[in-house]
């Protein structure tokens, strides 16, 4: 099962990268277990977690809402999930672990942050690493929504 402490550290950061980075306020939705690896948005950044603690987090967004929030931070427009889009999307998914990490540690726990991976299309898989179940976290912005994705826990040792 999934410790709800460890879970809150995701969403902290999730809010606060994305208040302080683009400016936006999302407002949390219901979590919920994740049954397969299909991404809900067109955009993904995806970040391992390796060392006392193990999986990986995933942010996910529609294409639109992820060139809102790279225009907010960067301050020029985009049409289209170009590089400058993949790259802030996945600076924002490096904030949020970078920021979880912070929070974590207070629980005991040292790990490594990976370089993130940003993945994009319709209907991209996610498959998280690590054993653990997957928690998703619906964010609301207006009509849009975007998704915060968890499986993380222990690391498992021999």
């Amino acid at each position: 099962m999934l410790n709800v402490e460890y879970i809150n550290c995701f969403i902290t950061a999730t809010l606060q990268t994305l208040e302080v980075m683009a400016a936006v306020r999302p407002t949390r939705g219901a979590p919920f277990v994740k049954a397969d690896e299909v991404a809900k948005g067109d955009i993904s950044g995806v970040i391992g977690l390796a060392g006392d603690a193990t999986g990986s987090v995933a942010v996910t967004f529609p294409e639109s809402l992820a060139i809102e929030i790279y225009s907010n931070m960067v301050g020029e427009a985009a049409s289209s999930l170009d590089e400058g889009v993949k790259d802030a999307i996945g600076e924002v998914a490096n904030m949020i672990a970078g920021g979880a990490k912070a929070g974590l540690s207070q629980n005991g726990f040292s790990f490594r942050i990976a370089i993130p991976t940003v993945v994009v299309g319709k209907n991209h898989s996610i498959e998280h690493k690590g054993g653990f179940p997957c928690l998703c976290v619906p964010f609301h912005m207006r009509e849009e929504t975007f998704w915060l994705e968890v499986s993380f826990g222990p690391a498992k040792r021999a």
